[in-house]
């Protein structure tokens, strides 16, 4: 699988299928292989670009650089590359967050986004306390724990541990402190990194909310007032699913998603 030259570092991605493009964005923790139960169902109709976001997986970077101005020039780099020129943009938490500034400042790039149990990095006080808590009460836990749903835990341990194992292989989150690693994570949700909410009122795309409906960190009723003010968009709830609906309910996520870009999406 190939890489590409992107702000000095090497940006690994993958591409798989063959049609209108699709840019799958994973959340942070975790890398493009998390994304295994989408590519059965998007690759017959689909050209699925996956990539490691800058600082995960192996798309190795020193912490200084989690910036998602770095994370939107990448994803640039990798659809140059490709030769890609529109693509839908499917992005959980903080692949939304990079997904909502590439929709916002390349409009002509992308032709959907699918935002999918993301804060999106905005100035929205409700979501700005959620992480805030969230950081304070669960640092100690396990990935698979602050992530995936009560349910989910119990009914799928193997696909629990799974996505644990996914999340383990990114080399820059374990070679560095802790503390470091969540300061980076952290650095997105200051005030002078979060767009205003009123941002979204220049979505000029097709626009999916997604959630899952126990996403501790998102709630679904914010979604639901972010897609009663952008005119035009979607909102779908997950039953059974918590912060990573795509993962814990994949036939749900996938249907609900192959129909949106099916219907909606900029061909």
């Amino acid at each position: 699988m190939p890489f590409v030259t992107s702000k000095k570092r090497d940006i690994y991605y993958e591409r798989h299928g063959a049609g209108p493009a699709v840019l799958f964005l994973h959340g942070a923790g975790s890398n493009a292989a998390t994304w295994w139960q989408q590519l059965p169902a998007f690759t017959p109709q689909y050209t699925c670009l996956m990539m490691d976001i800058r600082c995960f997986g192996r798309s190795v970077a020193p912490t200084d650089e989690f910036s998602l101005e770095f994370f939107v020039e990448d994803a640039l780099a990798v659809l140059a590359r490709e030769g890609i020129e529109r693509a839908a943009v499917v992005g959980q938490s903080l692949g939304g967050m990079i997904g909502l500034r590439l929709a916002l400042r390349h409009p002509e790039r992308v032709a959907a986004f699918v935002a999918c149990d993301t804060s999106l990095a905005i100035d929205h006080p409700t979501l700005v306390d959620s992480i805030e808590r969230r950081f304070k009460t669960v640092s100690a836990v396990s990935i698979e724990q602050r992530s995936l749903g009560a349910w989910f835990l119990k009914a799928q341990p193997a696909l629990a541990a799974l996505y644990a194992q996914i999340n383990h292989f990114n080399p820059s989150a374990h070679s560095i402190a802790r503390e470091v690693w969540r300061e980076a994570v952290l650095r997105l949700n200051r005030p002078e990194n979060l767009l205003a909410v009123a941002a979204l009122d220049q979505l000029a795309c097709p626009t999916l909310f997604l959630v899952g409906a126990e996403d501790p960190i998102v709630p679904p009723a914010i979604m639901r007032e972010l897609g009663q003010r952008l005119p035009g968009s979607e909102v779908v709830v997950i039953e059974e699913a918590a912060h990573s609906a795509y993962f814990e309910k994949p036939v749900e996520f996938n249907q609900t998603v192959l129909d949106f870009l099916r219907r909606r999406a900029d061909r």
